[in-house]
């Protein structure tokens, strides 16, 4: 898509990476004019977009200003930066009405996309009956070391988690696809990309009632038909009970992904693995308005392994675990689905 020239006006905190955004976004050809405080932005006459940083020189909040900017008749696409957005934060911007949120803004292209799609949003092109609206992202990591996984991971189940916000999905889903999406990257770091630096791509797609999920990589592949059957001994009848739980389909990484998606397929081989993911957005049965949302909402692959271990020595209490959560550990450990109210706190 090829912009027109717009007139930007951008407001950030005083940084470095103010001067960077304004000077990427007159490369891209657009005319940037700056402001430092609220009274300049709502004084001035209305551009093409807005571009609004956390928060002002003056100190004044981003969501601030877009609450202002609506509450005036403003009618202009907003696009907010912001690098580690909370759950409510995104929540906000995008009841205010953003257009987007962009959460890196230095990488290349991610301020053009942005602002690509909120043109696109304020002028839409007329869809027949086969070209259907898709909300997708693609997301792209570099995995360098085993000591930066853990950031790796988290980093990709929150960007995937802030794409379902803005898409209005329910939290207890949200919950379960980050969480696979956080045990597949960690698999693609600890056995694709085993000490040595590779690319890891994860692709987010919405198509009506249902997420699909695709995370690949370049790396060493595996026999996937063997690693299915591995996960089989342990949950067929008569499995001696006390054994070892290797194979079992909760123990693994993959086989925790098979429990919180409807459908998966494995494609691998010397160039690479790509994992494709089908989770249906089933209605929730239980009030999740009253949660606290953080960045930290899904289950991390080291976390998942202790808790599975515990939970199956009768060592683990799930009392007071939020509800979404609940239900997706439940999903692990093949004993919860959706139906079923999680545990509440105790008296």
């Amino acid at each position: 898509m090829t912009l027109p020239r717009l007139l930007i006006a951008y407001g950030d905190e005083s940084s470095r990476r103010t001067n960077v955004v304004a000077e990427t976004l007159r490369s891209l050809g657009h005319e940037v004019v700056t402001h430092d405080d609220q009274k300049s932005f709502l004084s001035s006459s209305e551009p093409d977009l807005y571009v609004l940083g956390r928060a002002l020189a003056d100190g004044t909040h981003g969501l601030d200003l877009l609450q202002a900017l609506r509450g005036t008749g403003r009618s202009a696409p907003i696009v907010l930066i912001d690098e580690r957005p909370s759950f409510e934060d995104l929540r906000l911007a995008v009841e205010l009405g953003a257009s987007d949120v962009v959460l890196r803004p230095l990488e290349a292209g991610e301020l053009a996309r942005a602002i690509e799609k909120a043109c696109a949003k304020r002028s839409p092109k007329p869809q027949t009956q086969h070209e259907p609206s898709t909300p997708a992202r693609t997301f792209r990591y570099v995995s360098e070391a085993p000591a930066n996984a853990a950031t790796l991971i988290g980093r990709a189940a929150r960007e995937v988690s802030a794409f379902l916000v803005n898409e209005g999905v329910a939290n207890a889903h949200r919950v379960r696809i980050a969480s696979a999406v956080a045990e597949l990257v960690d698999n693609a770091c600890r056995h694709a990309y085993y000490q040595r630096r590779g690319e890891i791509q994860v692709h987010a797609e919405i198509r009506g009632a249902r997420v699909l999920v695709t995370v690949s990589d370049a790396g060493s592949g595996f026999d996937a038909a063997r690693a299915k059957l591995e996960r089989v001994p342990a949950a067929l009848p008569g499995a001696r009970k006390g054994s070892s739980n290797r194979g079992s389909s909760s123990s693994t990484g993959l086989g925790r992904v098979e429990r919180l998606c409807e459908e998966h397929t494995i494609h691998s081989d010397a160039n690479g693995t790509r994992i494709e993911l089908a989770f249906e957005l089933s209605p929730v049965r239980f009030e999740e308005e009253a949660e606290h949302l953080s960045e930290t909402d899904f289950l991390d692959p080291a976390r998942a392994r202790t808790l599975v271990a515990s939970l199956r020595k009768g060592r683990a209490d799930l009392s007071g675990v939020a509800p979404g959560m609940a239900l997706t550990i439940g999903r692990i450990l093949g004993g919860l689905d959706v139906e079923v109210r999680p545990p509440t706190k105790r008296a």
